[in-house]
């Protein structure tokens, strides 16, 4: 059967990190056998003269790229983009469309599978797609569009339970993000209560749009507070991922008096190497957060903020859930220190996030769509 995945997030040229998750369910779904091919839709900003090209990707993928500098106003019209695909598309025709993320190429998968008149899947990575089903334009679209689906498939429990909530009826199962455990082998930190040397990982893109989730201020004010406590220890803090936002970052740990170092972007899961003593993870949303799981399989525990995505699963021994703000986290991060928590090798069920369990799964709901078609 052959399946097309319709994305807009997805990795590219000028965006080397972004989505990756899907690309990795995508290439699993191919690795167990689905003859599956993806178009990403690449809407970007560009001149006054609208640019449409179609280009294929590393892995054979149909990449739609359109440049324009209007191009929001392209991003916000899946419509458009299914009518033309449904003409233009250079690729074998499909029998299955598999979006993915409700906003836009959720609608847009869709529309072009009502265009083709194929079945549909739909896979949601969006935390803010159940606040969105709730709106009255957006929401409007959205909800036809899911429950156009043989199958919505969220990655994370929390995410589904959440849907379940907006539409109940719909036919919901978990399929979760890929996880390469291969990059994580388990090595938890050899670090001594009370020790004289206590270092702190934070991991996360710093981009614009990061400021209001991703809030790494928290942690250096975290650390700054603990210097104040404990000058007699050395507060390192370590930070993997880069963006636009890390020079003022850094200018705001300098003045701190923060020991940082900003390692920028660098291969998938090259942190795990690093000698670090706690991961902390101060966001304010969250859909799966896929570094926190690779840092406890890694055997580094966690402290992470308190939000729906965690609750069901982030505790102690292995880590801690804490309140908003650098107060909180200074208070766990002090308790790591006084009494280092140590995360078993078998701490999470990591199984279920290998790539030939979760291909085999898609590919088993693909043959459940064609058997009822």
């Amino acid at each position: 059967m052959r399946v097309l995945w319709v994305t807009n997030w997805y990795p590219s040229a000028e965006a080397l990190h972004r989505s990756p998750f899907i690309r990795a369910q995508w290439l699993a779904a191919r690795a167990a056998g689905v003859d599956a091919d993806l178009l990403h839709l690449d809407i970007l900003t560009g001149g006054w003269v609208p640019t449409v090209s179609w280009q294929r990707g590393p892995h054979g993928e149909h990449v739609l790229r359109v440049t324009w500098r209007a191009w929001k106003l392209l991003y916000h019209l899946p419509w458009l983009a299914a009518a033309y695909v449904a003409l233009r598309y250079p690729g074998p025709r499909p029998e299955l469309v598999h979006g993915q993320v409700l906003l836009p190429a959720g609608i847009t998968a869709a529309a072009l599978a009502r265009h083709w008149g194929l079945p549909l899947v739909h896979t949601e990575h969006w935390n803010l797609a159940p606040a969105k089903l709730q709106t009255r334009f957006w929401g409007f679209w959205g909800r036809r569009a899911l429950r156009q689906a043989r199958f919505v498939l969220p990655v994370s429990d929390h995410l589904g339970a959440e849907l379940r909530g907006v539409l109940p009826g719909l036919s919901i199962e978990v399929v979760p993000n890929v996880m390469d455990w291969s990059r994580f082998a388990y090595a938890p930190p050899s670090t001594l209560a009370k020790s004289a040397r206590f270092t702190v990982l934070s991991v996360a893109q710093l981009i614009p749009l990061n400021r209001f989730i991703k809030k790494t201020e928290w942690t250096l004010e975290a650390l700054a507070e603990l210097a104040r406590r404990h000058p007699e220890v050395q507060w390192n803090y370590v930070h993997v991922g880069g963006g636009p936002r890390q020079a003022e970052l850094a200018a705001y740990a300098e003045k701190l008096g923060i020991r940082a170092q900003w390692l920028g972007h660098g291969a998938p899961g090259a942190w795990a190497s690093l000698d670090v003593d706690v991961l902390a993870h101060p966001t304010v949303d969250e859909t799966f957060g896929m570094v926190v799981y690779e840092a406890l399989h890694r055997g580094i525990p966690v402290v992470a903020t308190d939000i729906p995505a965690f609750q069901p699963w982030l505790a102690e021994p292995f880590g801690r859930r804490v309140a908003p703000g650098a107060v909180a986290m200074a208070d766990a991060l002090e308790a790591c220190w006084q009494e280092p928590w140590r995360v078993a090798s078998d701490a999470l069920a990591y199984p279920k996030f290998e790539a030939a369990l979760v291909g085999s799964r898609l590919n088993e709901i693909y043959q459940e769509v064609r058997a009822t078609s």
